[in-house]
């Protein structure tokens, strides 16, 4: 009974002290401080300035940096903390050179809409701006000071095809992600889209009192209920892109249109992705103004068209590996048939001409394609018909996207159910025979090319072709590393592959072969050369506009190739002459980086 007694007893006094605590702070807070606190409740509120979050850095395969970022003050307004909305537009105007109806307008529409939301001003204001500002921030109520990121490109417009830009967030993408600000640059095109998720970090906040007038107040009485939450920079992307390669590549095509693409053949990594002519990235860095947007979109250059993986042509010669494939596979040839080419070949009424006016006489497949015969592949294609033709072309990814994670066209296979579907027309003999030469209504991308070029050099695997290799967060961590994937094996006999890659060889190394410019002293490369029609013969003329483009793939060291180097110079006129050059002139590049990277690290 009695330590009941004295439980009850200590209960009583931890009770009693815990009423006496609890009693003693709301007199401290009613009582002592209680005209303070009722001031700060009716003058002063929380307001959360946000911490823009810095965008991972986009690097190439060895990690040198592409696209990084700078800092960057932006000027923003909070429309319901604003008191004299003609003195702060009057006051700013001058130094920040804003339309002050414009300005006006936006701030009326925020206040219609969300008073509380920031208002953008100016972006990406200077220094002596900013001590402008910052020593008047008390008369101007309602004006925050964020401390942004920029892009900012150390190589120029080096890379800036696939790279990509950024702009501002459109009511589309607002909608999709509530995360985003509605002031916010977001990628648009290239890595910078394609990669956004990653790219794009958390932003963070900051809590601060202010008073009536929507300044700062410096206080301590609500320091502890103040949240601070810490900005996560994006992540950092590593491209498979070689830079020195890439910046070879573009110097190689120089004011020529075109574009170069270059691949690991094992690997599906894509090297170099070049296209010209190109754009200038910084241009988007604040958000681009309409003169120098009307501009790039009205040049009838197209800069903004990565001709790599967009630009559709016809792809000439280039395409003679398909039919050697199909119709040795199919059983429609062997490696010891002849065709005689007089330079010309009939079918029916209609009759088709060799590149060589006075044929080439006597042809076997492998000179075919050593010679570039076109009456060869003429022949072999009316036999096969073109849903065989169109089958294989399939088969080498010809027809669909390659799934780079960038822009791309898929281009045409044809067939007859295509025509029938496009056009509700039959299919013609005569379409099958163009096709065989890569004319008529087939239309394929520099990068699809290179793919079918690497499947050949690998032994029919067709690769994924993959241009980023490893994303890591801002702290390291791994996000991801890309693996090799086969997105189909080519399905034809190694024999069958073997005889067309020795005549790839022959076409760069043989006496008559059509890409001896391409031929190189201590390496072996093995190529095709394509000259692909914009124009009927008929209609040709002396303007470029009418010339053909030039085509040249290629991959190499020959006996264990390593690298596929393809190249379209558009109206360049005779890939052997214009476009093989360039090819070879990569692949001794690209040997001399492996062999100098080599020796460093042997040191």
């Amino acid at each position: 009974m009695q330590d009941f007694r004295n439980r009850l007893l200590m209960v009583t006094v931890i009770l009693g002290l815990a009423f006496l605590v609890l009693g003693s702070r709301l007199w401290y807070l009613q009582v002592l401080k209680g005209e303070e606190f009722e001031k700060f409740s009716l003058e002063n509120h929380i307001r959360v300035e946000r911490v823009p979050a810095p965008r991972g850095r986009i690097l190439d395969r060895y990690g040198k940096e592409l696209v990084v970022n700078r800092t960057s003050f932006d000027i923003y307004a909070i429309p319901k903390d604003i008191k004299d909305i003609p003195y702060l537009i009057q006051s700013l105007s001058p130094i920040l050179n804003l339309d002050a109806n414009q300005t006006q307008k936006n701030i009326d529409s925020a206040l219609k809409k969300k008073s509380f939301k920031p208002v953008l001003l100016a972006k990406d204001i200077n220094r002596d701006q900013l001590a402008y500002i910052e020593a008047r921030r008390s008369s101007l109520p309602g004006v925050i000071i964020e401390i942004n990121n920029l892009r900012q490109y150390p190589h120029g417009d080096l890379g800036a095809s696939f790279l990509g830009y950024i702009g501002k967030v459109s009511e589309a993408e607002l909608n999709k992600n509530p995360k985003i600000n509605n002031n916010d640059l977001v990628g648009k095109t290239g890595i910078e889209k394609g990669w956004e998720s990653s790219l794009r970090g958390d932003d963070g906040y900051t809590q601060k009192v202010t008073d009536a007038l929507g300044r700062e107040v410096k206080s301590n009485l609500f320091l502890e209920d103040l949240q601070n939450k810490k900005s996560m920079p994006g992540s950092d992307v590593r491209l498979t892109v070689d830079i020195e390669l890439q910046k070879a590549a573009e110097e190689a095509l120089g004011e020529e249109s075109g574009a170069i693409v270059v691949v690991d053949v094992n690997t599906g990594e894509v090297l170099a992705l070049a296209s010209r002519p190109s754009f200038n990235p910084a241009d988007f860095i604040k958000g681009i103004d309409a003169k120098t947007w009307s501009n790039l979109v009205n040049d009838k250059s197209s800069p903004l068209l990565n001709r790599a993986t967009q630009g559709l042509y016809a792809p000439g010669s280039v395409f003679k590996m398909v039919p050697s494939v199909a119709a040795l596979n199919e059983g429609f040839i062997n490696e010891e048939e002849y065709v005689y080419c007089p330079g010309y070949y009939k079918s029916g009424n209609s009759k088709f001409r060799c590149w060589k006016r006075g044929g080439h006489g006597q042809v076997n497949l492998r000179s075919a394609i050593v010679k570039s015969c076109d009456v060869y592949f003429y022949k072999i294609a009316e036999m096969m018909g073109i849903n065989n033709l169109s089958k294989y072309m399939r088969a080498f990814g010809y027809g669909s996207i390659t799934d780079l994670g960038i822009e791309e066209r898929a281009g045409i296979s044809p067939s007859r159910e295509w025509k029938q579907k496009r056009f509700n027309k039959p299919w013609y003999r005569g379409e099958t025979i163009v096709s065989a030469i890569g004319q008529g209504y087939v239309s394929v991308t520099p990068l699809q090319v290179s793919m079918m070029t690497a499947a050949v050099a690998n032994n029919g695997k067709l690769l994924k072709p993959t241009i980023v290799l490893e994303i890591s967060s801002y702290d390291g961590e791994e996000k991801f590393k890309h693996s090799p994937v086969v997105t189909s094996q080519i399905p034809v006999q190694q024999e069958m592959l073997d005889l067309v890659k020795d005549a790839m060889v022959g076409v760069v190394n043989d006496p008559g072969g059509t890409g001896r410019a391409a031929r190189l002293k201590d390496l072996t490369v093995a190529g095709k050369t394509g000259t692909a029609q914009v124009v009927s013969l008929d209609s040709q003329s002396e303007d470029r506009k009418h010339r053909d483009h030039a085509w040249f793939t290629s991959y190499a060291p020959a006996e264990a190739p390593k690298i596929a180097v393809t190249v379209l110079i558009e109206h360049g006129g005779k890939g052997g002459a214009v476009a093989a050059p360039i090819a070879g002139n990569l692949i001794e590049i690209y040997k001399k980086l492996m062999e100098e990277r080599k020796a460093d690290d042997n040191v």
